[in-house]
Formats: C-alpha cells, sequence, structure tokens
C-alpha cells in the first residue's frame, strides 16, 4: 500500500451533495494519511469538475470502472441513501475496503447483511457517524470522567431545524417514511450517537414519533406532496449509569432554536449549544458551572492538525473521521469505530425507539 490511503468518492459532485461540501474540501485542505485518488458521478463532466476542484488524478461516470483500480484502497458510498445498499455491496465484493455515510442500509437487515458480507470478504469498514469525533462531545466526556460535574443526575437535549414544509424535487422522495432518510433516522440518529459519545449508552427507553407535518411542496415546482415520514422524536429513559434522559429532536416551519444538550451533576452542570447540529460541527460554545457558580465559557482543544490545516464547519468531524479510519488501515488495528458493527448496533438502537413508540412499552437497550 503507498503511505497514504487512497480513496475514491462515489457521489463526488462538486457543488451539490455532501461529498462537496464535506469531505473533498476537508481532504484537500489536508488530512493525515488520505490521499483523494479517485471521483465518480452519474456524469463525467461534473467527475471532471471534481476531480480539477479537488485535486483527485481519476474521474469516473460509473463506479464500477474506479473499483477496477489497483490504485483505490478505500471506496466511500456518499449519496442518497436508497443507493447505499447496492453500492456498498458493490465495493465489497470488489475486495476494497468500504466507508458508507449513515444509515449504513434502508433497514437494519440491509446493514446486517453488509456487515457480514465484509467480514466474509475480509475488508475493513466504516461508517459516516461522525459525531463521535465532535472535539464539544469528546471534551464533555473527558470532563465527566474527570468529575466536573460528580455523578450525573439528567441529561437534556433539544434540537430542532428548519424545513418542515417544503423540499426540491430531487429530496421529495424523503417523504416515505419507507425510504428510511428522515427525521428520525438521520437528525435524531446523528443528535443521539453524538450524545451517547458524551453520556454514555442507554439502558432503557420509551419514546414517541410522530408525523406532525402532512404535506410538503416542491419548492422547485409548487407541487404538493402527502408525507408521512416521522419529524418528531421526544424519548425519555435511563442511561447505563443511572442518569435519566430527556431528548426532544424535531423539524419545525420556522424559528430554529438549534441545539441545547445541559447535564447536571451533584458537582456540576454543562451546557453545550449550537445553531446546528453537533456532528455536523461548525460553531458551538460550551459552558459549565460547579457549585453555586455562574455559567462561565469552557475552552474546548481541537486536534492541533485540523486547525493548523483550516479545516472548518462540516469537513472537521468528516476529515478526524477520515484520518482515525486512514491510521487504522496503515497501522493494521484491528477495531475501528464507528465501523459496519456500529453500525448495525446504532440501526437497532433506532429500531428500539420507533418500537418503544409503536407498543408504548419501555424498551430495554443491549
Amino acid at each position: 500500500m503507498a503511505d497514504n490511503v487512497r480513496i475514491g468518492i462515489i457521489g463526488a459532485n462538486p457543488s451539490n451533495g455532501w461529498a462537496g461540501r464535506a469531505h473533498m474540501p476537508g481532504i484537500k485542505a489536508g488530512v493525515p494519511g488520505i490521499t483523494l485518488t479517485g471521483v465518480s458521478t452519474t456524469r463525467q463532466e461534473s467527475a471532471d469538475e471534481a476531480a480539477a476542484t479537488f485535486g483527485a488524478e481519476h474521474a469516473f461516470d460509473d463506479h464500477r470502472k474506479m473499483l477496477e483500480r489497483d490504485d483505490i484502497d478505500v471506496a466511500a458510498v456518499v449519496v442518497k441513501l436508497p443507493l447505499h445498499y447496492e453500492l456498498a455491496k458493490d465495493i465489497i465484493e470488489s475486495g476494497k475496503n468500504v466507508y458508507v455515510e449513515w444509515p449504513l442500509g434502508t433497514n437494519t437487515a440491509q446493514a446486517e447483511e453488509l456487515a457480514a458480507l465484509a467480514k466474509e470478504k475480509g475488508v475493513r469498514t466504516a461508517v459516516g457517524l461522525q459525531g463521535r469525533r465532535s472535539a464539544e462531545a469528546l471534551h464533555i466526556r473527558k470532563l465527566i470522567d474527570e468529575g466536573y460535574v460528580g455523578d450525573v443526575l439528567s441529561v437534556d437535549m433539544t434540537q430542532f431545524s428548519v424545513g418542515g414544509l417544503a423540499r426540491p424535487s430531487g429530496r421529495i422522495w424523503m417523504r416515505d417514511k419507507a425510504a428510511g432518510a428522515n427525521v428520525l433516522t438521520i437528525v435524531f440518529a446523528h443528535a443521539v450517537d453524538t450524545l451517547m459519545t458524551s453520556v454514555g449508552r442507554f439502558e432503557s427507553l420509551s419514546a414517541q414519533v410522530t408525523n406532525q407535518i402532512h404535506e410538503w411542496t416542491a419548492s422547485d415546482t409548487g407541487e404538493k406532496f402527502s408525507v408521512d415520514a416521522p419529524d418528531d422524536i421526544r424519548v425519555i429513559g435511563t442511561l447505563k449509569s443511572g442518569a435519566a434522559v430527556s431528548i426532544h429532536v424535531g423539524q419545525v416551519v420556522t424559528g430554529s432554536a438549534g441545539h441545547r444538550t445541559i447535564i447536571h451533576g451533584t458537582k456540576g452542570t454543562l451546557v453545550l449549544q449550537t445553531g446546528g447540529s453537533p456532528h455536523i460541527g461548525g460553531a458551538a460554545t460550551l459552558s459549565g458551572a460547579q457549585g453555586d457558580d455562574a455559567l462561565a465559557p469552557i475552552d474546548v482543544p481541537q486536534t492541533p492538525w485540523v486547525t493548523a490545516n483550516g479545516l472548518a464547519g462540516q469537513s472537521v468531524n468528516i476529515g478526524k473521521l477520515w484520518a482515525a479510519y486512514a491510521e487504522s488501515i496503515q497501522s493494521g488495528t484491528a477495531d475501528f469505530d464507528p465501523d459496519f458493527d456500529a453500525a448495525v448496533e446504532h440501526h437497532k438502537f433506532i429500531d428500539a425507539v420507533q418500537r418503544a413508540s409503536d407498543t408504548g412499552e419501555r424498551q430495554i437497550v443491549s
């Protein structure tokens, strides 16, 4: 293998997509251990543009051509969810290591099949739960471990984003709950995964998963569509530590309140606030207080190379995830988190939230 892990990105549209907003700008700025070698889109023109903009050596209009190359070590699936399963299978069957955006599949069964197939073929896997690399989430974990708040008593998280009434035509497909790409499976799933990075995992939970907005308008055509995808998720539960948890994540029509996490303990309090979702990155503030002190800002250290190379916004946590994945490949480390097994575990957690809502019964989370 070359000194750097050589990656190829499927879905590398330079101007319209997650790869062009997060993956490729970060890699171009400089991610240790990574070289962007190939890009693939459905049109040669956009693939060529991505290669020229972000410095890839090869551009393809068919991902299968990219998978034939010996100078690609990892292929990444950075496209809309309905395509994850088949593209991931193609990569695994080619014998290359594989990265797939979260969710891994449209359901847990697809995720389990992909994880099993990757083990059978002996390829290394990663899934885009990049909130596990958030500087804020990891610093909160460190402060808790060091006893800043004492024993954690309660955790309260709220997150609301605008966008409840309209979508471009190209995203109207998300209105169908069966498509698997909605506020529960993406927005909530990322937010709660990042939260668990800080405070630990659940022991049990109850939930209400509802669809509050029943019609979307295609913003470019004005056409109306019925909607059954969930857009409001409320969870109460208990962590394995014994702490009480309350979560409310929703999509609203106007006046987004962003994200807020409050952690109360026997000795202190921590408060995280950001205008978006912590897993994406961007401006976030952490404050804390102990005893009778007022809340005061807490500096959050960032990984030095992130600052030195100028990674910003959506590229930060993705870049850190790529760096860790590359290091695990180069070193041959047996375990990498988050891999496809971690994705299956998180799919099952989201299933438990939905099941709690469907049955009205508290769910024990393994």
